[in-house]
């Protein structure tokens, strides 16, 4: 197994700290927001989300769009996915997550056409609730990155398939697609998604594909997992994957039975072999705000500022996308 350096390990975290919160920038009072994915589009930044009324009963995730000038000040721009009354596999939970945007850190952030096309991947499922079992991975085209997109029939990967893994036969969740110019592993595409077993806790899988819309496991096993050395590890989740020089970076969150969640980060060479920081966490509960769960990340880095995208939870029942920056914004 390939591992990074304690010294390199510290490196990449001092490139990548976000110390400075600014509370909520994408906020609903009647719903609970989560999942952003953040890229550049025609001179201006875009955001997809997720929503789910605090109804849950009778809810699901939709997803929506928001618009930015500077990445801390969003105005909503619209949904791009919404539940429908048919009876599709995923006509009644369509969380979605922008799919091959420029992984360089510090890149241009941009979203890169594949076949011509846009593409978003996203959970999907037809159960109301909150992330009601089964979910599958979706995937999305369109010929504009903030116009309609068209839904491909069937999942891509779902928990059913014949070569689903041990603790991936319960429900998929959040993909994060990339294109890898290196083809570490022998593949253009590779997509890293967390997956629930019938242990009922999440490891990391990657999946792999030649074009883009055909997609097959790779490796019999996840490539994050700690469940073994960890009996109060119930969730690795909510992957993102950035270049840094030739390391790979893996933006994720942990969250410990009775012990709340936190965004951490892992570093590889090969997307295989993920060495686990195992210092501070980047994102952690600190305030009031965000007293139950600190996680999900989504992180840009735009004129040598990093920008990290996370979800704050508290007990007075709220769930929203909140900032931290690696250099302070507001005075």
């Amino acid at each position: 197994m390939m591992s990074i350096s304690a010294e390199k390990m510290k490196e990449i975290y001092e490139l990548v700290k976000t110390p400075y919160k600014y509370g909520a920038v994408v906020k609903e009072e009647e719903y609970l927001t989560d999942s952003p994915s953040v890229f550049w589009y025609h001179d201006k930044w875009y955001m997809y989300y997720i929503m789910i009324h605090k109804k849950m009963e009778q809810s699901g995730y939709e997803t929506h769009l928001a618009s930015s000038e500077n990445l801390v000040d969003w105005k909503y721009e619209g949904k791009v996915f919404e539940r429908t009354k048919d009876n599709r596999w995923d006509s009644k939970q369509i969380a979605g997550y922008a799919a091959f945007c420029d992984c360089h850190f510090g890149g241009s952030n941009i979203l890169q056409p594949v076949n011509q096309q846009y593409y978003i991947a996203y959970l999907g499922g037809n159960l109301n609730g909150y992330e009601t079992d089964p979910l599958s991975i979706g995937l999305s085209y369109s010929d504009c990155p903030i116009g309609k997109f068209k839904r491909l029939e069937k999942p891509i990967l779902a928990p059913y398939d014949e070569d689903a893994r041990e603790f991936e036969k319960l429900t998929l969740y959040k993909s994060n697609m990339l294109i890898d110019e290196d083809l570490v592993t022998g593949y253009r595409y590779v997509n890293a998604y967390n997956a629930k077993g019938t242990d009922y806790k999440e490891r990391i899988y990657l999946a792999v594909s030649d074009d883009g819309e055909h997609w097959e496991r790779y490796l019999n096993k996840p490539i994050i997992d700690g469940t073994q050395e960890d009996e109060t590890l119930k969730i690795s989740g909510d992957p993102q994957i950035v270049k840094i020089d030739d390391i790979y970076v893996m933006f994720f969150f942990r969250m410990i039975q009775g012990g709340g969640a936190f965004n951490t980060f892992a570093c590889s060479e090969n997307l295989v072999d993920w060495t686990i920081w195992n210092g501070k966490p980047l994102i952690e509960s600190e305030y009031e705000w965000e007293n139950v769960f600190a996680h999900k990340s989504y992180v840009v880095k735009h004129n040598q500022i990093v920008y990290h995208y996370y979800c704050a939870v508290n007990d007075k029942g709220e769930r929203f996308i909140a900032l931290a920056t690696s250099e302070e914004l507001l005075k």
